[in-house]
């Protein structure tokens, strides 16, 4: 059996949770909606990125690559081209 370590997850789970309370707390139209908003996708990109690390990690644990499951996890293009 394979153990993960998915503190930094639940970290991230909180603080997505947390950041959505804010945002529907924070005025309407208001700047306050706008930055949670931005706090919430970069959250969720965050979450998403220690899932399928989690999830990489735990196949290979198994002997098993994305290539042998059909379910290939690629890297993202960095969003400023190349990185340095």
């Amino acid at each position: 059996m394979i153990y993960l370590n998915v503190d930094h997850l639940r970290r991230c789970l909180q603080t997505l949770e947390y950041s959505l309370t804010l945002y529907c707390q924070a005025p309407a139209d208001h700047i306050q909606q706008e930055v949670y908003r931005n706090a919430i996708v970069k959250g969720f990109e965050l979450t998403q990125e220690v899932v399928f690390k989690l999830l990489k990690k735990a196949l290979k644990a198994y002997g098993h690559s994305g290539k042998k499951t059909g379910c290939a996890i690629r890297e993202r293009p960095h969003p400023l081209g190349s990185r340095p």
